[in-house]
């Protein structure tokens, strides 16, 4: 993780109050207690669209016409069927894939994602025009969420719901242009337009920390030569503000409650940064937007989603940019719509997937992070297809670091329904060092809202603490997980919570604090995110307001 600010050194000062049901484990169980009894069916589902060589839509196919490879290996096809103007088609081969749900009729749940960090109102104001005069074209159990990115922030300005009147205004807010005022307003592209132009100087090491406090004139020293660092601090930054924009994209999907039925995610992006973002030579930090841009595919592919991006209507071209977003269409099994295709996107998209098979396998999951290659192939030479092309085999502790990163960038989604908020009390801060400063930190666990695993004559419970902050900025930082093992002679009461003393190092400047419990077991979540602001009042001391 990047960013200015960032979780130096955690201070682990773990103290149990008193709580007779649990305490401290005197002699380690054994590794696979946990996890050895877990029984998942996770299928990877795959929407294939075949077409023949005229790009009319192929019907009628089984499933033994079809070959799934993975990573060269051929898979068995588990599930299967076809969707024929978006109802379930009876197959001979196969059961249809979970995902369908109940019922002939396949809905599907479309995610509209609007830059405005990187889109201009007026470039943009079209595209959203026909997309909201699309909106009746959809299906009645088709449903639409909108999302905007802007300021670095993320803001549901509509759920998943069929009530086309919510997702109109949603887009009309996004039209005119007042609250959500596209790039002119963007603090990241502001930064980056001084570092072109020279008027913002780097800190110490080339590198701008996203306040933008050295602007030249206000100097407290002479202004010298610093066009190389210049450079360095301008590419890095694009590299930051790319890293941003992808994370937000991952972290919308991940972050909301989908609908049974398909998943399409519109992702109108705008001036997405291109090309690589450290000069060649500069060592092992050179990173290019492809290797950023597969953080979105990845995530796309382990949800299910299906990505349709589209470009804004401007009349500058970019050539590399529109090459990426065709890039993240073609491995997620969409389309991209560029050069005036956009303003017929919905229409589009509508159509595209209304027609496809709905093939699943089940794979051996190894839960290690690897990413494997899918390939979907017909039996006949004179057709061709088009799906996604691979999925991660995600480990247990990178689908709770995603979770706590989607609760991170999106402080608007609350716990669902009777969900449980957990409760976080802050100390009084000491400063360290420069711009720094220690603060005590006690989070109170609810172990009673967990399962517990009996072993011999005893309880058992393994949890994951992780902290996480973000800047006003949008930059993250660090995400470490702390294990919490306890063990106890009888089963926790529902409410019992147990106090977690630690001690944070942090910079002396605001921020957003996300604290989350996790239990892999049953893979629960319980989360708080505190607004954390570090004040110097008249008399030098200092206090956390939250």
């Amino acid at each position: 993780m990047r960013g200015p600010f960032v979780v130096y050194g955690m201070v682990l000062a773990l103290t149990w109050m008193s709580a007779p049901a649990m305490a401290q484990p005197d002699s380690a169980p054994p590794a696979d207690l946990f996890f050895g009894e877990e029984i998942e069916v996770r299928v990877v589902n795959l929407e294939v669209v075949v077409e023949d060589r005229s790009g009319n839509r192929v019907h009628g196919l089984q499933a033994d016409d079809f070959r799934i490879l993975v990573d060269g290996l051929e898979a068995d096809v588990d599930y299967f069927t076809e969707i024929l103007e978006n109802r379930a088609v009876e197959s001979r081969d196969g059961q249809a894939p979970p995902a369908i749900g109940d019922g002939e009729s396949v809905p599907t749940n479309y995610l509209l994602f609007v830059d405005d960090d990187h889109t201009h109102v007026t470039f943009r104001r079209p595209v959203l025009r026909e997309l909201t005069s699309q909106l009746a074209s959809l299906g009645l159990r088709d449903q639409v969420a909108v999302v905007v990115q802007s300021r670095r922030r993320l803001e549901v300005l509509s759920p998943f719901t069929s009530d086309r009147e919510r997702t109109r205004d949603a887009l009309d807010e996004l039209e005119r242009g007042r609250r959500y005022g596209g790039t002119l307003h963007s603090p990241r592209l502001i930064e980056q337009r001084l570092l072109r132009d020279g008027r913002v100087r780097p800190p110490s090491g080339g590198r701008v920390d996203g306040d933008l406090t050295s602007v030249e004139g206000d100097l407290p020293f002479p202004t010298m030569n610093v066009a190389e660092p210049l450079t360095d601090a301008r590419l890095e930054s694009l590299a930051r503000d790319l890293e941003f924009s992808v994370t937000a994209v991952s972290s919308t999907m991940r972050a909301l409650y989908v609908p049974t039925g398909r998943k399409v995610l519109l992702l109108l992006a705008g001036d997405w940064p291109t090309g690589a973002f450290r000069p060649e030579g500069q060592g092992i930090g050179l990173r290019s937007d492809r290797e950023l841009l597969d953080t979105l595919v990845d995530t796309a592919n382990v949800l299910g989603y299906t990505v349709y991006p589209m470009d804004q209507q401007s009349g500058r071209v970019s050539q590399t940019l529109w090459q990426n977003l065709r890039q993240i269409a073609r491995d997620t099994g969409g389309e991209a719509y560029v050069a005036g295709a956009n303003l017929a996107a919905l229409r589009r998209v509508s159509a595209d997937v209304a027609n496809y098979y709905w093939l699943g396998f089940v794979p051996e999951y190894r839960r290690d992070n690897t990413v494997h290659d899918v390939q979907v192939e017909v039996r006949r030479p004179d057709l061709r297809v088009r799906s996604r092309r691979g999925y991660v085999d995600l480990s247990r502790r990178a689908e709770a670091d995603m979770e706590t990163q989607g609760r991170l960038l999106f402080p608007g989604v609350e716990p669902a329904a009777g969900g449980h908020v957990l409760r976080v009390e802050f100390g009084q801060p000491e400063p360290t060092g420069l711009r720094k400063m220690r603060v005590p930190v006690t989070v109170h666990v609810p172990i009673g809202r967990f399962p517990v695993v009996p072993f011999e004559d005893q309880f058992l419970a393994r949890l994951e603490l992780r902290f996480a902050v973000v800047d006003r900025n949008g930059q993250q930082a660090g995400m470490p997980l702390i294990p919490i093992h306890l063990r106890g002679r009888s089963r926790p009461a529902a409410d019992a919570v147990m106090p977690y003393r630690a001690t944070l190092t942090l910079r002396r400047k605001p921020h957003d604090l996300v604290v989350s419990i996790h239990d892999p077991l049953s893979r629960q979540t319980v989360s708080t995110r505190v607004r954390v602001a570090f004040r110097t009042d008249a008399s030098d001391t200092t206090e956390v307001v939250h």
